[in-house]
């Protein structure tokens, strides 16, 4: 009769067997690493390649820059030493105060306090006014 069991020796892999599209280094300790892109692409996401094995070391590098541009949202100085830190921090102050001072009607250097033109009051400010005069 004959086996229903398939034959082992025609399952087991030749030893010189590779993966296709995956290229051995490490020397021949049979360790494979992905393929340029790929490899790439792991090594962004915080893996390293070390004994034929990937391991997750740091954070990948979009949730880094994710999470950078969240901070300056909220106005935060991300930076990665402190003498980035400070010319970042001055950087974002000025842009800050020169928007501010766009808004309130000054022009000129910040030490220039003078007013052009008063600005315009809300409606709800200019009632209260006209209340208060009234009441007197």
């Amino acid at each position: 009769q004959a086996s229903i069991a398939p034959n082992a020796q025609s399952t087991a892999r030749s030893p010189g067997w590779q993966r296709p599209g995956h290229s051995k280094t490490m020397g021949g300790d049979g360790a494979t690493q992905f393929p340029g892109q790929l490899h790439d692409h792991m090594t962004k996401a915080g893996f390293v390649f070390r004994g034929g094995r990937y391991f997750q070391t740091t954070e990948p590098v979009w949730e880094k820059a994710k999470r950078i541009e969240k901070g300056k949202k909220q106005y935060a100085v991300p930076a990665e030493s402190v003498e980035q830190f400070l010319k970042d921090e001055e950087k974002m102050v000025d842009a800050r105060l020169k928007r501010y001072r766009d808004k309130a009607g000054l022009k000129g250097d910040a030490s220039d306090n003078e007013l052009e033109e008063a600005p315009k009051k809300k409606k709800k400010e200019a009632k209260v006014e006209v209340e208060e005069e009234a009441e007197e």
